[in-house]
């Protein structure tokens, strides 16, 4: 396993700091060694003061570590001393060192106190620095107004030392809605433009530069650490959590995601197994001509899309010894169901869905079990709209909510069906169970 250290605050928040850096780093399988500098008082959303760990509890800390690892990410500094200390410290040992030059807590109040010259010092010895906008700005005295300006500073950065520089967070005039992240190196630039997400997310500066350290511990080449840095971040972003009036990043979406694709993916086979168990009998209850397919997804704070949804391509189809799936289930298995079971979910807590034969006879046993069923008119459909997701729009657009059971009697080319939706596969059993008996 590579290793890295991680230099910087204690944050009680979880959401920025060495603690998020240590988890950042089992991300890309890089064992952080986290080393204090100064203790805050924060959360997401209020910062309240902090505290700086004097020069010998930093070396303290440090000294069993500097010539087993070469490979340091740098965070909060606190004072002049600290950074001065780490400046010499470079020197001797010859560290190679990603510098995130926070000068300010995201909630207010400074991270950095004193001269800029130590910070500066510190800069001059470091492989690369992550800086965004705002702290630029603060290091060269000057004001970003446009992409022109944000080339300029990377160059006048990559004078004063570094050799790689990334400046994040760029977005000016009438292209708010979009963001610039900044890659300069060896003497290529590499401009990456993304959706802005219009909140502040505590602790991005810090996932950057620590995920930046772990590529290039790895032995990726800059552009390329740089590049996939960036996009994790971008990744991140997308699953944010509500923490004491702010927003954190989620950094182990990966490995959440990872889980429950394997948890999902048992308990859906599990769950077609039991359906081709079903005798003929009972089967053909619940058997459309078209076949029948379940549609399974993680759930909705890590899912992306139809791709995090799993089902059988081709569906199940009765035989005279059941029901027989055509292929082995997998992602995106079920194109049609899955968007179905999309656009439910963004109404409703509903993970599961499934497409059973209409009859009358089943509309009457649903109703009898309590679930609120609702019978849609297919020749209302708009021309030109997909079925899946005209279906959702209209029924929650009529119901105010996403009933469990939506039916139609069919149309043009098109069979009878009943949907069904359900909270998770142990849910929709016992639904299944009561149509077709126990």
């Amino acid at each position: 396993m590579r290793r890295a250290l991680t230099i910087g605050g204690l944050d009680p928040s979880a959401g920025a700091g060495i603690e998020t850096d240590v988890k950042v780093g089992e991300v890309f399988n890089v064992h952080f060694h986290p080393i204090v500098t100064m203790i805050t008082f924060q959360t997401t959303s209020m910062f309240a003061g902090g505290t700086c760990v004097n020069k010998e509890v930093l070396l303290a800390q440090m000294e069993n570590y500097l010539e087993k690892v070469d490979t340091w990410k740098v965070g909060a500094l606190c004072n002049e001393a600290i950074a001065d200390t780490l400046a010499n410290l470079v020197d001797e040992f010859r560290s190679k060192v990603v510098l995130d030059p926070v000068l300010e807590a995201s909630a207010g109040g400074k991270l950095y106190t004193g001269r800029l010259n130590s910070l500066l010092e510190l800069l001059k010895r470091s492989y690369a620095v992550t800086p965004n906008i705002k702290e630029v700005e603060r290091i060269l005295g000057i004001k970003i107004r446009s992409i022109e300006d944000i080339r300029w500073s990377a160059e006048e950065l990559q004078k004063l030392g570094p050799e790689l520089v990334i400046i994040t967070g760029g977005h000016f005039g009438t292209d708010e809605e979009y963001i610039i992240d900044y890659v300069r190196w060896n003497g290529k630039e590499l401009i990456m433009k993304g959706k802005r997400i219009p909140i502040n997310i505590h602790g991005s500066g810090s996932i950057l530069a620590a995920s930046l350290t772990s590529l290039l511990a790895s032995g990726k080449d800059p552009i390329t650490s740089a590049r996939y840095s960036i996009g994790y971040t971008r990744v991140v972003h997308r699953f944010v959590k509500s923490l004491d009036g702010g927003y954190v990043g989620d950094v182990l979406t990966s490995f959440r995601l990872a889980y429950y694709r394997f948890e999902c993916h048992e308990e859906y086979r599990a769950f077609i197994k039991w359906l081709e168990s079903l005798p003929f009998e009972k089967a053909k209850k619940i058997a459309p001509e078209v076949g029948l397919n379940v549609a399974c997804s993680i759930p909705k704070e890590v899912s992306r899309g139809v791709s995090t949804v799993i089902g059988v391509p081709g569906r199940l189809h009765l035989t005279p010894r059941g029901l027989r799936k055509c292929d082995c289930p997998w992602w995106g298995g079920s194109n049609h169901l899955a968007r179905l079971l999309v656009n439910a979910m963004k109404y409703s807590d509903y993970k599961v869905a499934i497409n059973i034969k209409y009859s009358e006879e089943n509309v009457q046993r649903l109703r009898e079990m309590g679930l609120k069923v609702v019978e849609i008119d297919r020749s209302l459909q708009q021309r030109g709209m997909k079925t899946m997701k005209w279906l959702v729009e209209y029924v929650y657009n009529k119901y105010n909510e996403i009933p469990q059971v939506i039916y139609d009697r069919g149309f043009y080319g098109k069979e009878a069906m009943i949907r069904i939706f359900a909270k998770d596969l142990t849910q929709l059993r016992t639904i299944l169970n009561g149509l077709i008996g126990d």
